[in-house]
């Protein structure tokens, strides 16, 4: 989900919340319906990029092995040796 933060004057904004009222929308869902509706009037269409699967690329890259060594080293309590030992 993206965020959109539109600055307009007094004016634009009652005209944008009296056009929402009459729709029976909130002012969001009244500025997403136009620019939907003005998209497909001009039959303007966006072609959206597929997310990217990185997380999946490196979850791959790990074998079950490499994991659990990597956890029992992580879990391992080991002595602490000082100088005088």
């Amino acid at each position: 989900m993206k965020s959109l933060f539109i600055r307009c004057s007094e004016e634009t904004y009652s005209l944008a919340h009296a056009l929402a009222k009459a729709e029976n929308r909130s002012l969001n869902k009244q500025i997403i319906h136009m620019i939907h509706s003005l998209a497909n009037a001009k039959n303007v269409e966006v072609k959206l990029e597929e997310p990217k699967q990185e997380v999946e690329e490196v979850k791959k890259s790990f074998t079950e092995s490499e994991t659990t060594v990597g956890l029992s080293r992580l879990a391992e309590i080991g002595k602490q040796e000082t100088a005088d030992q």
